[in-house]
């Protein structure tokens, strides 16, 4: 008998209820074929493509070929990692060598890319096979999965809501099962929004613990990242692709995980519990849901959590100094000359950006280090924190902003997403796991954030939360269900 004879058949239910870790076992063992699992989350994915348009692009031919070297490769017993022979998807910000990059903009020329991105260059060599490029608003600029290239990303659990972004069709490929790792980065919350709209984990590390190369003209903010079906794969995906890259220079610090060991054991840590992060309550809908996770993480016992809450303002003008004059300078010449074809909130940046002085600049910077210093003295009395992701659930998938939202706030986007942006000024790592369902149908996320650099220790805990909240596989995949408002 060959070794391919002993390939097994796995249908789509199978595959969407199993982690990449599980996917990865099973090639390893010669049980199942990189060769199929790659035909099959192509399948998946171009079924649902219709309904979601969370891809730019599929690499049909070329995903199959790399397949196929991966198959033989573990028929040979050689395994380049644990993901070997693993479907993933990539963001369409990110470079894949051989590859066009869009940046959800209908600016770029769409030329091949020379080299991957660290993050997926990584990947593609300890084995994992990207399928396609996913959508992702112009040069990720915002929170929701709307670009003048692609146009629309919907949400897997209710294609009339929004998938969340920028990491839009990251979030929403493993939302609906297609892949179970998507690559995302995350600059203002970009992985964990979508992560918490379509109900899979989403994990932003430590600024700097896996490089960020080409640059964005918001680099002090911006974390690279995986959306995944389980913490596990999270964590697998970081302990492959961290570390340092000399073209990010925040890359520099040390690729260890900086976890105490005081603090080592999950089940000694001191947890604080944040109902409305600073002072701003979730919807009624989403508090239900969280107030059910804390009851069921009290009663697993994984942890002391205690009451405690952040007390300063949002930092909302901080954010918006640095998001609108990097933005709005660092496309000052593409918005001069190509304005008419890009996003309007875009090109509406630079006018904003130039009311800016430079000693308007300098003070956000201050205050930036000020609140930063606020949070860090938090973790002083706690190990952790953990709170919503967001305070709300998806909205409709052609708006900007929920109902009676601040549509023409300078960042329209950063009025519903309070809870996220703030950790990308600290640089602090941070998760989002789903943790079940509000009135309305739609998935909640639950976040955990840590101290600087000790991104284990928040993995760690989120995986006991994982366990302790217990979703089953039918609730962590989404139905793709005919559009309908709930």
């Amino acid at each position: 008998m060959t070794f391919a004879a002993r390939y097994r058949d796995i249908d789509a239910a199978q595959y969407q209820a199993a982690t990449a870790l599980d996917l990865a076992r099973e090639v390893a063992d010669g049980t199942l074929s990189p060769v199929a699992l790659a035909e099959l989350a192509l399948d998946l994915a171009a079924a649902a493509e219709p309904t979601l348009n969370a891809y730019v692009s599929f690499r049909r031919e070329a995903a199959l070929r790399e397949a196929a070297t991966l198959a033989a490769e573990a028929r040979a017993g050689r395994l380049r990692s644990s993901l070997h022979g693993v479907p993933i998807a990539v963001k369409d910000n990110m470079y894949l060598a051989g590859e066009p990059t869009y940046k959800g903009s209908r600016t770029t020329t769409g030329e091949p890319a020379a080299v991957s991105a660290p993050m997926v260059e990584r990947l593609v060599r300890a084995g994992a096979v990207v399928i396609g490029k996913t959508t992702t608003p112009e040069f990720g600029w915002k929170g929701t999965g709307i670009s003048p290239r692609t146009g629309v990303t919907c949400n897997p659990w209710n294609p009339a809501r929004n998938s969340g972004g920028s990491s839009a069709g990251s979030g929403a490929t493993v939302g609906s099962g297609a892949v179970p790792i998507a690559v995302g980065s995350d600059a203002g919350g970009s992985i964990r929004i979508p992560a918490s709209f379509c109900g899979v984990v989403g994990f932003k590390p430590t600024l700097g613990a896996i490089p960020v190369w080409p640059g964005t003209v918001n680099e002090t903010l911006s974390h690279a990242g995986p959306l995944t079906r389980s913490v596990a794969d999270a964590r697998a995906v970081l302990e492959l692709t961290r570390g340092f890259d000399p073209r990010d220079p925040q890359s520099a610090y040390p690729a260890q995980d900086r976890d105490a060991s005081s603090a080592g054991n999950a089940a000694m840590l001191r947890v604080g519990v944040i109902t409305g992060p600073f002072r701003i309550m979730p919807e009624v809908g989403v508090l239900g849901v969280l107030d059910t996770a804390y009851s069921a993480l009290r009663t697993a016992g994984i942890a002391a959590l205690v009451e405690a809450e952040l007390p300063m303002p949002v930092p909302r003008e901080v954010f918006e100094a640095m998001w609108v004059t990097g933005r709005g300078l660092g496309f000052a010449d593409l918005i001069r000359s190509h304005g008419d074809i890009m996003d309007p909130g875009l090109v509406r940046l630079l006018a904003l950006a130039e009311q800016y002085s430079l000693a308007d600049y300098y003070a956000a910077i201050e205050a930036r280090r000020a609140f930063s210093a606020a949070v860090f003295a938090l973790f002083a009395r706690v190990d952790l924190l953990v709170m919503p992701t967001m305070p709300l659930t998806a909205f409709a998938a052609d708006a900007e902003v929920p109902p009676g939202g601040e549509a023409d706030a300078k960042l329209p986007w950063i009025t519903w997403t309070p809870y996220t942006y703030p950790f990308n000024i600290t640089g602090q790592p941070a998760i989002s796991i789903p943790c079940g369902f509000a009135p309305d149908g739609m998935p909640v996320g639950l976040q955990v954030v840590g101290p600087w650099g000790h991104d284990e220790r928040v993995l760690r805990f989120a995986q006991q939360c994982e366990r302790a909240l217990s979703l089953t596989a039918a609730e962590r995949v989404a139905p793709i269900a005919a559009a309908k408002e709930n």
